[in-house]
C-alpha cells in the first residue's frame, strides 16, 4: 500500500451499482481538511489513460471504470504532490473507495524563482486557453521539485514523461498523452511540433510541462521562454 492512500472494496453499499466505479475523498495532510476539487485520472494497468475527473469542493470524486480489470488512480492539485494509488484489481459492478491524504508541495517553483512566478504562469495559460486553465479538463502543471526528481531519473524526454504518468509510446508514430480517443499534440514553448521530434528538446531545459485533455495535448517550457511576452502561439 502506498504511505497516503486507503482502498478498500465496497462489497455493499446503500444503493445498487450499474457498472464498476471508484469513489473517494482527497485531504490535506497538515491540516485533514479537504482539498478542494482535485482531480484524479484512471489510468488501466499498462499506463493507458482512460477517464479524469474532478472533485468537489469537499474533496470528494467519483471516476466511472470503463471495465472490470486493473488500474490505478493518480490525484494531484497545484500546491500538493501528486499521489498514485496501489494497482486495484476491479471487477464487475464494484464500487471501489480510494481516499488520499496529499501532502503541500511549498517547493513547486524550485529553480524558476529568478524567472517566473506562479501568477505569471497562470496568466500565461489563462491567455493560451482563452479562459481558467482549472477549467480545463485534466489540467496539470508540473514543475520545481517533482520535474526535477523525473529528470534525474531518465535518460530523454520519453522517460521524463513516463515518471511523471504522461504516457509516450513509440511505434509506427511516437503518441504523447495516450487516450482513449488517440494521441495527443505536443507543444514547445507554445508552438507545435510533432510528436516524433520530441527528442529534440534539451531534458534539462524544460522546466515546466502542463498537460490538458481537451483536445489533448502536452506543453513543454523550457528555460528560455518568456512567459510575460508570448501567448496565444499555437495552443
Amino acid at each position: 500500500m502506498v504511505a497516503g492512500v486507503f482502498a478498500t472494496l465496497l462489497l455493499a453499499g446503500p444503493r445498487p451499482v450499474a457498472a464498476q466505479e471508484i469513489a473517494g475523498r482527497v485531504v490535506d495532510a497538515a491540516t485533514g481538511a479537504p482539498v478542494i476539487y482535485p482531480e484524479v485520472a484512471l489510468f488501466d494497468e499498462d499506463g493507458a489513460l482512460v477517464a479524469t475527473t474532478i472533485g468537489d469542493s469537499f474533496g470528494n470524486f467519483t471516476v466511472r471504470v470503463p471495465a472490470p480489470g486493473n488500474y490505478y488512480c493518480l490525484t494531484y492539485r497545484l500546491g500538493y504532490q501528486e499521489l498514485r494509488s496501489p494497482l486495484l484489481a476491479v471487477a464487475a459492478e464494484a464500487r471501489y473507495a480510494v481516499d488520499f491524504t496529499l501532502h503541500p508541495d511549498p517547493i513547486g517553483l524550485e529553480g524558476l524563482e529568478v524567472t517566473v512566478d506562479n501568477e505569471t504562469t497562470l496568466n500565461w495559460l489563462h491567455r493560451e486557453f482563452l479562459g481558467s486553465p482549472y477549467a480545463m479538463k485534466g489540467f496539470r502543471m508540473i514543475r520545481g521539485r517533482r520535474l526535477k526528481e523525473a529528470q534525474k531519473k531518465s535518460r530523454d524526454n520519453t522517460e521524463m514523461l513516463r515518471w511523471l504518468y504522461i504516457p509516450v509510446s513509440h511505434g509506427r508514430e511516437v503518441c504523447v498523452l495516450i487516450v482513449v480517443q488517440g494521441c495527443g499534440q505536443l507543444y514547445v514553448n507554445g508552438r507545435w511540433m510533432p510528436n516524433e521530434h520530441i527528442e529534440s528538446v534539451e531534458m534539462d531545459s524544460v522546466v515546466a510541462v502542463v498537460t490538458v485533455l481537451e483536445s489533448p495535448r502536452v506543453f513543454l517550457f523550457t528555460s528560455s521562454f518568456d512567459w510575460k511576452t508570448h501567448w496565444n502561439t499555437g495552443g
